[in-house]
């Protein structure tokens, strides 16, 4: 049996789905979120909505053929919408080139964080226990798994790491919970996820730059 995926959501008057976000666990900005700019604003709402699309439930059979299918149907199809609500809010990005720092952090911040709860989507999915208690089978499900965590882990720490430093370049002590938010973030990704700290970012670099294949 192949599990369907989707937002979270709430059915509305006329039958069509409506999406519920969950507030992003960021700081609160020096200015109200309604006093930002519209393309942050806009940036924001899509970061919202593409950690809304939330993981299928795992596999329902302990046979490799069903992890397999699980792996191929279900969870495919979770990485195929996440990711189409990812690349929509990266496209909101280019917007933001010229904006103040202040507001480039915040959306860079916003974008470690999208990709953050991404890879620990991925990574904590749970574990049947009849896949747990066999050696075997858990290799083959966790393998399924993480074959696709590094990628979105490394985007993160990049992410988070551009955020420090372009908070550092402002200079503003009203934004220093933003750095340190973005400092202790990345910091723990690199170690969630045993990665190598990401190479100093230039403040001028752009989210579609961070998120460009090397």
């Amino acid at each position: 049996m192949v599990l369907g995926v989707g937002c979270a959501g709430r059915q509305t008057p006329d039958g069509s789905q409506e999406v519920v976000v969950s507030p992003i666990p960021v700081p609160q900005p020096v200015y109200p979120r309604e006093e930002l700019s519209n393309d942050l604003q806009e940036l924001w709402k899509r970061v919202e909505e593409a950690v809304a699309v939330r993981p299928p439930e795992p596999p329902e059979g302990a046979s490799e053929e069903a992890i397999e299918t699980w792996a191929e149907g279900s969870f495919k199809q979770w990485l195929l919408q996440r990711q189409a609500a990812t690349d929509r809010a990266l496209a909101a990005t280019q917007a933001l080139r010229t904006h103040p720092l202040f507001e480039r952090g915040i959306g860079t911040a916003l974008f470690g964080y999208m990709y953050e709860d991404m890879a620990g989507s991925i990574r904590g999915a749970p574990v049947p226990e009849s896949i747990a208690k066999d050696q075997e089978l858990l290799e083959i499900y966790t393998d399924a798994l993480t074959e696709h965590i590094t990628p979105f882990a490394e985007l993160s720490a990049r992410a988070y790491y551009a955020c420090l430093a372009l908070f550092v370049k402002l200079e503003d002590p009203q934004w220093g919970e933003w750095a340190y938010y973005c400092d202790e973030r990345g910091a723990e990704v690199v170690d969630t996820f045993e990665l190598e700290p990401p190479e100093p970012v230039d403040p001028s670099t752009t989210v579609t730059q961070l998120v460009a294949p090397r």
